[in-house]
């Protein structure tokens, strides 16, 4: 009797819900059929709504944030700490017509400019990926236009709170990259005076030649034995003529375009074997 009565209830229940959902059911020999319910496929919202706008639209990532990218902060203060190791005397000059300024950013490059208290301009062109620095120079009325110094580095050595990161890598371009001039000075054929010699740094030697129709002509060669070098562009070259002269060039403390011409391998005795004629300049 009581199963008789549970029964009769579910089945009261089941159509008083189904009514109230407003379903068709059917009910007949105590079977109940109830309808299959099918869903509204999701249409895609560009076909549903052309109006329709993503609240969240995609950023488009220019790389800036990318944890080795050099920043125009990061530029300007190690174009700051470079000179300031090169050229000292040039971070010490309080004269208000000097300055550094990002000339330029984007996000493949970073121009930082230095305009000297001559006008003079040097710009440093720095691949904020790789940090790879080229120079270019401009002097009012000697250089009109911007030129190619061939100094190139890397400005990343020079990030950090104020000082070199890292050692610098040094390398001799700045000293292969030059033609150099000896000093002394002679008379060519034609009545002209010119350096007696023109000179250029080889991988392991020293050319000695002249000019000729725009093409170099090498006359001898020496032999270079070793070259230090001591700071960005101060060298030491230590070189020996095929009759077993042995000489040295080294860079002037004050002016890197200049190499002093000693003819010792000694230290201790350059004061007496120094050369001006024979010292080179470019």
């Amino acid at each position: 009797m009581k199963k008789n009565i549970l029964i009769s209830m579910s089945l009261l229940m089941v159509i008083g819900i189904t009514a109230c959902g407003n379903a068709n059911v059917n009910v007949s020999d105590n079977n109940i059929e109830i309808p299959e319910i099918t869903a509204e496929p999701i249409t895609d919202r560009d076909d549903a709504d052309s109006d329709y706008e993503d609240p969240l639209p995609a950023i488009e990532d220019d790389g800036l944030d990318a944890p080795d990218v050099v920043t125009d902060e990061e530029a300007l203060d190690a174009v700051i700490s470079f000179m300031s190791s090169t050229q000292p005397e040039v971070i010490s000059n309080d004269d208000y017509t000097e300055y550094f300024i990002v000339e330029s950013s984007t996000p493949e490059q970073i121009v930082v400019l230095y305009r000297s208290y001559t006008a003079s301009q040097t710009r440093f062109y720095i691949d904020r990926a790789t940090g790879e620095t080229k120079v270019t120079e401009l002097v009012p009325g000697i250089i009109d236009e911007e030129t190619e110094t061939g100094e190139e580095f890397n400005i990343k050595n020079y990030i950090g709170d104020g000082d070199i990161a890292a050692a610098p890598a040094y390398s001799d371009d700045s000293l292969m990259n030059y033609i150099w001039y000896t000093a002394s000075i002679i008379t060519d054929k034609d009545g002209n005076s010119r350096p007696e010699w023109e000179v250029r740094f080889a991988e392991d030697a020293i050319e000695y030649g002249y000019d000729e129709d725009d093409k170099f002509v090498l006359d001898h060669s020496d032999k270079i034995c070793s070259i230090d070098q001591f700071s960005e562009h101060g060298f030491i070259v230590q070189a020996e003529t095929a009759n077993g002269v042995q000489y040295t060039y080294r860079t002037a403390e004050d002016d890197e375009t200049i190499l002093e011409y000693y003819g010792t391998w000694d230290e201790s005795k350059y004061a007496d074997n120094y050369s001006g004629s024979a010292s080179l300049f470019r």
